[in-house]
């Protein structure tokens, strides 16, 4: 459950005050976990290393906000703005993320295994490194995203946009592609394995003519 104390401060004294506070060193560890904070304004808000396990930010502006190693484990960030946010190390693992903008956000070496991002924006956004294991990516805008050695394995990317997505050293691993568009071969072809993925046919024929190693089995 959440500080009382801490959302009181959130809610009443909004970003300003919530800032001078995390910027005392001598101030507990945030504890919002749970708390319905939906539907507020909470630009360049520092919700680093908070707990906020189950909190709803869903309708959220969170423009430039600092979320860097905070837990947000099966958070709620539905239709949230999330403008060039800073997410470097968070939890996210069975976070929804149906329909947010998270466009221009870093989301470097994050944990998103089964996060649930359908419908999401995320043009320029960050996530090399990341563990998207069994997450939802399906209609999915990545234009111009970094997924550099993310591991996508059993991850839904059907109906995506993959326009200049940058796929090198990914793992594609009996993930779901089929109905994706704007695809670059080559910059898909940059990936570690696309080993027992679905694709449609032209696709996958094209990438087994010309790059017939990503089908294999990956070495254990």
């Amino acid at each position: 459950m959440a500080n009382p104390e801490h959302v009181k401060l959130l809610i009443d004294g909004g970003v300003q005050e919530w800032n001078k506070f995390r910027g005392n060193s001598q101030s507990p560890q945030p504890d919002l976990s749970g708390a319905d904070l939906s539907g507020y304004d909470f630009t360049s808000l520092n919700l680093s290393h908070a707990n906020l396990e189950g909190v709803d930010l869903s309708d959220a502006y969170l423009y430039r906000a600092n979320l860097t190693e905070a837990n947000l484990t099966r958070a709620n960030f539905t239709e949230a703005d999330i403008l060039e946010a800073n997410f470097i190390k968070a939890n996210l693992s069975f976070a929804t993320m149906v329909g947010a903008d998270l466009t221009g956000t870093g989301l470097i070496a994050c944990n998103l295994e089964g996060a649930n991002f359908e419908g999401a924006n995320l043009t320029q956004a960050s996530l090399p490194w990341g563990n998207l294991a069994g997450a939802n990516l399906s209609k999915t805008k990545l234009k111009l995203t970094d997924l550099r050695e993310a591991k996508l394995i059993l991850a839904n990317l059907q109906g995506a946009s993959f326009q200049d997505t940058s796929f090198t050293g990914a793992i594609l691993q009996e993930a779901n592609l089929l109905g994706v568009t704007h695809v670059d071969i080559d910059l898909l072809a940059k990936a570690k394995t696309l080993y027992q993925s679905q694709l449609d046919p032209e696709l996958k024929d094209q990438l087994l003519k010309d790059h017939p190693h990503l089908f294999e089995q990956p070495e254990a």
